[in-house]
Formats: structure tokens, C-alpha cells, sequence
């Protein structure tokens, strides 16, 4: 039980690294904010979301803030 209880906690914690990136088009001024939609329960699964997000704006040449 003890274990059980140890990983949920570490797991709690460990989904506040998963932080939404904003990014901003420079030609038009428009903000976007990439989030994570995975339960902060799975923070690997959360950030790998935001990564491939933050992939596709700086793809299109949207600058990060």
C-alpha cells in the first residue's frame, strides 16, 4: 500500500514539469498556448503532447514567448 501511495504522490508532483508553452505568430501578433490534454497523472505522456505541439508552431514560424 505504501507503494501504491509513494508512486501517486511522485506522480502528482512530477506532472507540474509538464507546463504549457505560449507561442506567438509574428506577422500577425496572434498567442497561442500549447497544454497538455493527458491527465497529470501520466506527465511523460503530458509533456511529449507539448513537445509535438511545440513542434508544429515553430514548424509554421510562430516564436515561442
Amino acid at each position: 500500500m505504501r507503494k501504491i501511495l509513494a508512486t501517486f504522490i511522485l506522480a502528482a508532483t512530477l506532472a507540474g514539469c509538464a507546463t504549457p508553452t505560449v507561442f506567438r505568430d509574428p506577422a500577425t501578433g496572434q498567442v497561442a498556448q500549447c497544454n497538455a490534454t493527458t491527465p497529470g497523472i501520466f506527465p511523460i505522456i503530458a509533456q511529449y503532447e507539448i513537445t509535438n505541439c511545440s513542434q508544429a508552431y515553430a514548424k509554421m514560424g510562430w516564436q515561442q514567448q
